[in-house]
C-alpha cells in the first residue's frame, strides 16, 4: 500500500494505528470492557473510566481512519496499475493473509488461550481441524477491504472521478453529527458489541467505516490531504482532547453511575445518543488533526521507523496469538493492579509484535504478501 512519492507521515500514522490496535485488544485483556479471545479480569473504578476512556476515543477513530487510509491507496494503486495487475496485488495482500488467519492464527490464538491458560486437554491439531476454532477475528478489516475492492471495482470507472472541494469546518461538524445519528438509530437494534455471524462485521460501526472509504477515495482524487493545514489540524487536534479529557469523563461518570457502560451501547438510551455524536465530532477532529500534523513534524523516516512501518501490516495478522500468548506467560501476576499490569506489559507486547514480524518478513516471500 504505497503511492508514487512516498507519504512518510502517513507509514509513520500507520505505526501509530497498528500500535494503538494492539494495545486497545491488550487492554480489553486486563479489565477494559469489550470482547477479545481472554479477558483476565474486568476491572473496579476508577479503572475502569480510565481504560474504557482509552479504548472508546481509540474506538472513535482509529478504525475509520485506516479505512480512510486504505481507500486513499486503493484509487491511487489503481489508477497506476491496470485492473488485472490491481486484482492480482489485491487477491495477494489481502487473501492470502486472510486465508491464513482464518484457518491457522485464529485456532492458533485459542490454543494458546484454552493450553496454557485454561489448562485444558487440548491439542493443536484439533483445534486446526475443528471448524468452530476457525474465524476471522479483528481480519473482519481486512475482509471488509476485499469487499470494498469488489464493489469500488464495479461502481468507480478509472476515467470518472467524484469533483468535490475540501470541506468546511461547518459541513465537517454537521457530517459528522449526521453520522452520529445514522450510528445511533443503528444501535437501537444492533448493540455496540453485535457482530454478523460467520463474517465478524461489526454493523454498529459500520457506517463511519463506508463513509470514510468512500471519502478516502474522494480525497485521493481531489487531492485533500494537502489542503489540511498544520493551523486548522492543530484546531482540529484541540477540539478532540477537549472533547477527550473534558466531556467523555463527565458522561462517563454521569450515565454510568447506575449500570456501567451498559447503557452507552445500544437501546435508545440517551447514553447510547451521546456516545455516538460524541464519538463521530471526535472522529472527524482527531483524523484531520493526525493527518495535519503529521504531515508538517513527521514526514520523515529514518531506519528504525522505516522497519516499524514495513512490519505493522504483519503486526495486525500476527498480533491475537502474540498478545494472548504474553497473557499466558505473565498469568501469575494475580496480585497486581490490572491496569498497573497492562501499563508494564503493553510495551513488552509491542516490542514482540512488530519484532514477530519483522522477522516473518525475513522469510523469502513474504514481503509481497506482508
Amino acid at each position: 500500500m504505497s503511492s508514487p512519492s512516498r507519504l512518510y507521515y502517513i507509514d509513520n500514522l500507520r505505526i501509530f494505528l497498528i500500535s494503538l490496535v494492539v494495545l486497545l485488544h491488550f487492554n480489553i485483556t486486563y479489565g477494559a470492557p469489550g470482547d477479545w479471545y481472554y479477558n483476565e479480569s474486568e476491572a473496579g473504578m476508577p479503572e475502569i473510566i480510565i481504560q474504557t476512556m482509552f479504548n472508546m476515543t481509540n474506538q472513535a477513530f482509529f478504525m475509520g481512519m485506516f479505512f480512510f487510509i486504505s481507500a486513499y491507496f486503493t484509487a491511487a494503486s489503481l489508477k497506476r496499475k491496470t485492473t488485472g495487475k490491481f486484482i492480482k496485488d489485491r487477491l495477494v495482500r489481502l487473501g492470502i493473509p486472510l486465508v491464513v488467519f482464518y484457518f491457522f492464527l485464529n485456532p492458533l490464538t485459542n490454543f494458546v488461550h484454552y493450553y496454557f491458560i485454561e489448562h485444558e486437554a487440548v491439542t493443536f491439531v484439533g483445534f486446526l481441524t475443528n471448524p468452530r476454532a476457525w474465524g476471522f477475528g479483528p481480519m473482519w478489516f481486512v475482509e471488509t477491504l476485499l469487499l470494498f475492492t469488489v464493489i469500488y471495482l464495479v461502481v468507480f470507472k478509472r476515467e470518472k472521478t467524484i469533483k468535490m472541494n475540501y470541506p468546511g469546518t461547518g459541513k465537517l461538524v454537521i457530517g459528522a453529527i449526521i453520522l452520529g445519528l445514522s450510528q445511533y438509530v443503528i444501535r437501537m437494534w444492533l448493540p455496540v458489541g453485535w457482530s454478523m455471524p460467520f463474517t465478524n462485521l461489526q454493523f454498529p460501526f459500520f457506517v463511519q467505516y463506508i463513509v470514510l472509504l468512500v471519502f478516502g477515495v474522494i480525497a485521493y482524487n481531489n487531492n485533500w490531504l494537502e489542503a489540511i493545514s498544520f493551523k486548522s489540524a492543530k484546531r482540529w487536534f484541540i477540539f478532540a482532547q477537549l472533547m477527550i479529557w473534558l466531556v467523555l469523563p463527565v458522561v462517563l461518570y454521569v450515565g454510568g453511575k447506575e449500570n456501567g457502560v451498559e447503557d452507552f451501547v445500544g437501546g435508545g438510551t440517551w447514553q447510547s445518543f451521546a456516545w455516538a455524536i460524541w464519538e463521530q465530532l471526535v472522529c472527524v477532529a482527531m483524523i484531520i488533526g493526525l493527518f495535519g500534523m503529521a504531515k508538517k513534524c513527521f514526514n520523515r523516516q529514518g531506519g528504525l521507523a522505516k522497519q516499524l512501518s514495513g512490519s505493522a501490516y504483519g503486526v495486525y495478522i500476527i498480533h491475537p496469538p502474540v498478545i494472548v500468548a504474553i497473557s499466558a506467560l505473565f498469568i501469575g501476576w494475580q496480585d497486581i493492579n490490572q491496569l498497573l499490569k497492562f501499563i508494564v506489559l503493553a510495551p513488552v507486547a509491542l516490542v514482540a509484535c512488530f519484532t514477530l514480524s519483522w522477522l516473518i518478513r525475513l522469510v523469502p516471500g513474504v514481503k509481497r504478501v506482508v
